[in-house]
């Protein structure tokens, strides 16, 4: 199995998983010249991270490779079982990290860091949310996950899952940029996520390294 990564990119979702599933892989850093080649296009034709190759799956997106994980190996708990009603929760919060909260956080991204590769986002897009958009909209998103925070220490059945890495790896970006300035129980959360080994193996990179 090989996850093809950057440091400090989404591919620290599925780096922070397998770490949890503790399952042997192979790290492909990926450069900026490699993902511009036609043989990268093969694994991912935007030349983005992250690529999970496994066996004769080739998978890319962040949260679809976290949700293959966690079902190849569900008796490792990252998952609940198909037929469990908290699947549906599961699904939610999963969708809701990568599509709902994840959005004012890569707009506001793109004010402060904007030499970015316009690849990830047209320029044009770029500017169509002010610093202080993004910052209330994502107060605005972050809402749900406040109050179900106050009374769990994770978002499904009070378990650890894939969905808590998903949405934690969101959650960094928001930290590192600046976002999640304010106690609140979304940061005590985030906290906890943290002082896990496999988030501090995955990301020694970057964000283990946050005061």
């Amino acid at each position: 199995m090989k996850l093809y990564y950057i440091p400090t990119t989404r591919a620290v979702r599925p780096r922070w998983l397998l770490e949890e599933i503790d399952i042997s892989y192979d790290l492909v850093n990926v450069t900026m010249e490699m993902s511009r080649s036609n043989e990268y296009a093969n694994l991912n034709p935007h030349g983005k991270v992250p690529v999970l190759v496994d066996e004769n799956v080739t998978i890319f997106e962040s949260a679809a490779i976290c949700a293959y994980l966690a079902d190849k190996y569900l008796e490792r708990g990252f998952a609940p079982k198909l037929e469990s009603s908290a699947r549906a929760y599961y699904y939610q919060w999963m969708f809701y990290a990568s599509l709902t909260l994840e959005a004012p956080v890569e707009q506001y991204m793109f004010h402060v860091l904007p030499d970015l590769p316009e690849k990830l986002l047209p320029k044009q897009a770029q500017a169509k949310v002010t610093p202080e958009e993004a910052t209330q909209w994502f107060a605005k998103v972050c809402g749900p996950l406040n109050e179900l925070l106050k009374d769990n220490n994770y978002l499904v059945e009070n378990s650890f899952t894939a969905a808590d890495v998903v949405t934690g790896g969101v959650l960094l970006w928001a930290l590192k940029l600046g976002m999640l300035q304010q106690d609140s129980p979304v940061k005590t959360y985030l906290a906890r996520l943290m002082e896990r080994p496999a988030f501090q193996k995955a990301d020694e990179d970057t964000y283990a390294k946050i005061d």
